[in-house]
């Protein structure tokens, strides 16, 4: 992927289940994506801190290494040691050689490929890729992806539904600007539903709401169990992060763009709180600065108004990725929500 789309990435990302990571065997073109600050390397870690748990490597372009077994064990060692490394269970991650040009191994095995004895990415995705579990006992969290108008019909909130049910006729607060209607009618390619579960892409009639009064990043929840809103004068974060790059380092003021869920939003570092080792044992309280490898618990708080969750209790919402200068800067998680004041 292109560096200039690496949002469109993250707000695709935060609604998969599944991830196939696309790599190239040719000369040079593996070693771009997989250096700092490429692309390879942003969009796996991205994958994995927004949730990604069933991941396919394909490696295309074989037919431009003549579908030499060197190349592929090359990469597959590469990226093997990197995937460990930033949390996947590689024993669970298939690495299938293809040709997207020539059509090798995409649907059944490819001759040209006699040493690989693994399954076609068709194939692959039958056998890897599990349902992902229903966490419908959760409070009811929809991340706002579009707000349009419908001739006939009035406003229509589409979203994944992150957690809980949502049936036809519940009432329902659309957070942060706080306003209460009733889902009216649910429509998930236009059929009606009775009820909306986790992992469904649904359109949601909303009484009585103008389009104008919502946005993308709002997230709908039960009036009985609101989103929780954080924001100037509302709530503080503490999170913690690891620092991916930043070319120089990261103090208090500090203020970049946080993604999480559907939402883009300004962040201000209020504190830096602690700072870890690679083993997660604390090594300094209070530091004064952060860089590049860093992990640390930080006091974060958006610059307007917006939803964040407790990544224990809403992960889809708990987790964020940092960006700035047109980089990946940091991942995080949310860990506690706090007073307006904490410091």
């Amino acid at each position: 992927g292109h560096r200039d789309f690496i949002k469109n990435m993250i707000s695709g990302t935060s609604q998969a289940d599944a991830a196939i990571l696309v790599v190239s065997a040719k000369p040079n073109e593996f070693e771009a994506g997989f250096s700092r600050g490429g692309q390879t390397r942003e969009h796996a870690i991205l994958a994995r801190i927004l949730g990604i748990r069933n991941m396919i490597v394909c490696v295309n372009k074989m037919d431009a290494v003549d579908y030499k077994k060197e190349a592929y064990d090359y990469i597959k060692s590469e990226l093997s040691k990197f995937l460990k490394q930033i949390g996947f269970n590689v024993d669970k991650i298939p690495f299938v050689p293809v040709s997207g040009l020539k059509g090798d191994n995409l649907t059944v095995r490819s001759n040209n490929m006699p040493w690989y004895t693994g399954p076609s990415l068709k194939e692959a995705l039958d056998i890897y890729v599990e349902p992902p579990p229903q966490p419908i006992d959760k409070p009811l969290r929809i991340p706002i992806g579009k707000v349009v108008k419908i001739t006939g019909v009035g406003t229509v909130a589409t979203g994944r539904v992150a957690t809980g049910v949502l049936k036809p006729g519940d009432k329902i607060v659309i957070n942060p600007p706080e306003i209460k209607t009733i889902a009216s009618s649910i429509e998930m390619h236009h059929e009606k539903l009775e009820a909306a579960y986790p992992g469904d892409n649904i359109g949601i009639n909303l009484k009585g709401v103008a389009v104008t009064d919502i946005k993308r990043g709002d997230v709908i929840g039960h009036e009985t169990n609101p989103p929780t809103v954080v924001g100037p004068g509302i709530a503080r974060a503490l999170a913690r992060i690891s620092i991916v790059w930043h070319p120089t380092s990261i103090a208090a003021g500090y203020t970049p763009v946080l993604h999480a869920h559907t939402l883009q939003m300004a962040v201000r570092f209020v504190k830096l709180k602690a700072k870890y080792d690679a083993s997660g044992a604390k090594i300094e309280d209070d530091p004064a600065f952060i860089k590049s490898g860093d992990t640390a618990d930080v006091i974060i708080e958006p610059i307007k108004k917006c939803v964040l969750e407790k990544a224990a209790d809403i992960p889809q919402l708990g987790r964020f990725a940092i960006r700035d200068m047109g980089q990946l800067v940091a991942v995080g998680v949310i860990q506690s929500i706090l007073p307006p004041d904490a410091e």
